[in-house]
C-alpha cells in the first residue's frame, strides 16, 4: 500500500498529485508435482492495482479504480519457456530513457516520473523461450495495439491536445505556419487485425565474459503522431488541420553487458526505421512533405557504467545519444541529441536509511532532469521517504516544457 502526495514548488498550501495505491499478487500452482497431472510445472499469476486520486491534477481518474498489472500462465511445452496472458516484457540494458525497451507502451500522465515498472502498460501476449545453439531465443506475439496513456491538455503535464504538439508549436520555425489556430481530427488508430499484430524476437547469449543480445521489435509507436492534413469543407478558414495517427514501428537493435571487478559495462543501440519526424514549414510550403512530416532512419544509443565503490555506496553514468539521419537544414527540431546522466544510491543505518540522486542533462540542448530522495525504513513493513522532481531547460525541450512543474512528493509505503 503507497500514498505519494506532491506540491508544486512554489504552491505548498494544495496538493498536485495524492495517489494512494494499493498493490495485490499472488502466485499459485496448477496440479500436484507427484498426480501425473499434465499440467504440472504450470502456474498462474495474477497481479493488480487499486488507485485513488482525489486531486485529479494527473488525469487519473478520481474515484477508486482497479488497474489489472498481469495476469499470465506460464509452464514448459517440451523445450520451450511459454507465458500466455497480460504481462510485461523488458527489454535492453538503459536506466531513465527507453531505447529497445519498446514492447509495452508507457502511462505519460505523470511524465516519465513514475518508475518504468509502474508506468509500462501490460498487454495481452503469447511469449516463448526456448534454446537455440547455446543462448536463448525469445518470441513475442502481441495480437493488437493499446495506446500510450496520455494525460489531457489541461492537466499537470499535458503537452498540447495531441501529447507532444505543444513542443512542435514552440519551435521558433513554426511561426511562419499559415492560418490563424488550429483544429484537431480524432485519433486514428490502427484496426485491431491480424495484419496489425506486433511480434519481437531477441536472442541472448554469454560470450567470454559478456552478456549479449540482438533485439527486433514490429509494433505500433504508443504516442500518435501529429501529421497536417488537408482542409475541408468542415474546416474553419485559416485554421490549420492536424490528423493524429499511430504509425508503424520498427525497432532493431541489440545489448552488450559485462563485469570486471566492482565495474559493470553496459553498452544499448536501436535503429528505428522510418520513424515520423517534423520537417520546416518550408517542406510543407513546397508540397515536398505536405503532412509536415518525413521519414527518417534514427539511431538512439547508451554508454553505462555501474560502479560499487563500497557496500554502501553505488554510482551509475550513462551517455545516451540520439541521431536523426536527415539534413538538419530540413527537420524541425536538432538531429542530434546528447544527454549524460548520473545516479548516486547510498545506505546507512544497517541499510535503513537510504539517500538518492539521480541527475539527467541535455548536453546539445539545455534541459535538465533532477531528483534526490530520502528513505527511511520504519521496521521491517513501513517506509517513508521525502522526494523531489526539478525540471528545467527550454521551452521547446520536454524538460523544459515543465519548468514550472517542480514538486516535493512524499510517499509513504507499508508491505506485508
Amino acid at each position: 500500500m503507497r500514498n505519494r502526495t506532491g506540491w508544486r514548488v512554489g504552491a505548498p498550501r494544495r496538493p498536485q498529485m495524492s495517489r494512494n495505491l494499493l498493490d495485490l499478487k499472488g502466485r499459485r500452482r496448477l496440479g500436484s508435482q507427484n498426480s501425473g497431472n499434465p499440467s504440472d510445472g504450470w502456474s498462474v499469476s495474477l497481479e493488480g492495482r487499486a488507485h485513488w486520486d482525489p486531486v485529479d491534477q494527473l488525469g487519473f481518474p478520481s474515484r477508486v479504480w482497479f488497474d489489472p498489472r498481469q495476469a499470465f500462465v506460464e509452464g514448459k511445452a517440451g523445450p520451450v519457456d511459454l507465458k500466455l496472458g497480460l504481462q510485461q516484457v523488458v527489454w535492453g540494458q538503459a536506466d531513465g530513457l527507453r531505447i529497445l525497451d519498446v514492447v509495452n507502451p508507457l502511462d505519460y500522465r505523470e511524465f516519465i516520473l513514475e518508475d518504468f515498472l509502474d508506468s509500462r502498460r501490460p498487454l495481452w501476449m503469447a511469449r516463448g523461450d526456448l534454446p537455440v545453439g547455446e543462448g536463448t531465443l525469445q518470441l513475442l506475439w502481441i495480437p493488437y495495439f493499446a495506446p500510450g496513456r496520455q494525460p489531457g491538455e489541461e492537466k499537470e503535464f499535458g503537452l498540447g491536445p495531441v501529447y507532444g504538439l505543444g513542443l512542435l508549436q514552440r519551435s521558433p520555425s513554426t511561426a511562419s505556419l499559415p492560418g490563424g489556430g488550429f483544429e484537431i481530427a480524432p485519433t486514428e488508430r490502427p484496426a485491431t487485425t491480424l495484419g496489425n499484430s506486433q511480434v519481437g524476437l531477441r536472442y541472448q547469449h554469454s560470450l567470454g565474459g559478456w552478456d549479449l543480445s540482438g533485439n527486433y521489435f514490429r509494433g505500433w509507436e504508443d504516442l500518435p503522431t501529429p501529421f497536417l492534413g488537408p482542409p475541408t469543407a468542415a474546416s474553419v478558414p485559416g485554421r490549420v488541420l492536424f490528423e493524429p495517427r499511430h504509425v508503424r514501428r520498427e525497432v532493431i537493435g541489440g545489448t552488450a553487458a559485462t563485469a570486471r571487478g566492482p565495474v559493470v559495462f553496459r553498452f544499448e543501440a536501436g535503429w528505428n526505421r522510418g520513424r515520423p519526424v517534423a520537417l520546416q514549414p518550408q517542406a510543407l510550403l513546397d508540397g515536398s512533405a505536405p503532412d509536415g512530416f518525413g521519414r527518417a532512419m534514427q539511431f538512439s544509443g547508451v554508454v553505462g557504467v555501474d560502479y560499487s565503490a563500497r557496500p554502501w555506496l553505488w554510482v551509475s553514468g550513462q551517455y545516451f545519444l540520439q541521431e536523426t539521419f536527415e539534413r538538419q537544414e530540413r527537420l524541425l527540431l536538432p538531429r542530434t541529441s546528447h544527454l549524460v546522466s548520473l545516479y548516486c544510491r547510498a545506505q546507512f543505518f544497517r541499510e535503513r536509511f537510504r539517500p538518492e540522486l539521480f541527475l539527467l542533462v541535455g548536453l546539445h540542448e539545455r534541459q535538465s532532469m533532477i531528483r534526490p530522495r530520502l528513505t527511511r525504513l520504519l521496521g521491517d513493513h513501513f517506509s517513508i521517504s521525502l522526494g523531489a522532481d526539478l525540471l528545467g531547460g527550454t521551452a521547446r525541450t520536454p524538460f523544459g516544457a515543465f519548468a514550472d512543474r517542480d514538486r516535493v512528493v512524499l510517499e509513504t509505503k507499508w508491505s506485508w
